[in-house]
């Protein structure tokens, strides 16, 4: 009895020896583990994130825009001048929330920045992917493949409406004698339509109106049918969406 009892006392001494030299430890561990936790989830969000923007350099002496001298220009690459607050999905799921987007058409890449007073040198531009579009204020841009960025002006079940939003550069021009005027590097804005099937395929309207009736192929009539009734214009874009949102509707509507 009297040795079970030693040896009682000395696994309790030890045990306290062992505690008490990995005390510090176990405090450490039970004190910084949520904010190892929170870091690395914070981290895990910036990798997220990286994985769906890519680095661009807005003051590249080849461009051919220069945003720290504006005057020397009639217009701007991109499609709304300033940075705006709006959001990034991945599959329908938010990614970005609340940061600065903005549309460069000349380049077709939508740049973003966290914040909007955040240096336009921080800017970064989304990668290119059918998965992922991005809203700015009311307007939505998504992805088409090998096409590029669209405007969606109209989203519906069978058939959407798509705007596709280009610049044509104008270099400067610098009058040779005093019969001929200086001219600014000009971006002029130019726009196109394409109508977008349920079935991914996707048809551009053509610039005159008979032949913009074409693409409705099969739902020519019902179409031209409507627009006689409704006097609309298919060069208007407001008119040109009530077309598409009425063949969306019309049951059994085929191009």
């Amino acid at each position: 009895h009297r040795v079970d009892r030693r040896q009682r006392q000395m696994c309790i001494r030890d045990s306290y020896k062992c505690f008490f030299h990995y005390f510090p430890f176990i405090i450490f561990l039970f004190i910084f583990s949520p904010i190892t936790t929170a870091q690395s989830q914070n981290l895990a969000s910036q990798r997220q994130v990286a994985l769906f923007t890519n680095n661009i350099d807005i003051y590249n002496e080849n461009s051919i825009y220069d945003p720290s001298n504006p005057e020397n220009y009639d217009g701007t690459p991109y499609y709304i001048d300033n940075f705006i607050l709006g959001n990034v999905y991945l599959e329908n799921e938010v990614i970005l929330s609340n940061v600065a987007l903005r549309y460069n058409a000349i380049v077709d890449e939508i740049e973003h920045k966290e914040t909007i007073t955040s240096d336009d040198k921080e800017a970064k531009s989304l990668v290119k992917s059918k998965d992922i579009y991005a809203t700015i204020m009311k307007d939505t841009f998504a992805f088409i493949p090998f096409k590029g960025y669209y405007l969606v002006v109209f989203d519906g079940t069978n058939f959407s409406l798509l705007k596709k939003i280009t610049k044509k550069y104008f270099p400067a021009k610098k009058a040779k004698n005093n019969y001929e005027t200086s001219t600014l590097a000009e971006f002029e804005d130019r726009f196109s339509y394409s109508i977008y099937t349920r079935n991914g395929e996707m048809m551009e309207f053509p610039k005159s109106k008979s032949k913009k009736l074409k693409v409705f192929g099969n739902s020519e009539k019902l179409i031209k049918d409507y627009i006689k009734k409704y006097n609309l214009d298919l060069n208007k874009e407001k008119d040109l969406k009530k077309v598409i949102i009425y063949l969306d509707g019309a049951e059994g509507a085929s191009l």
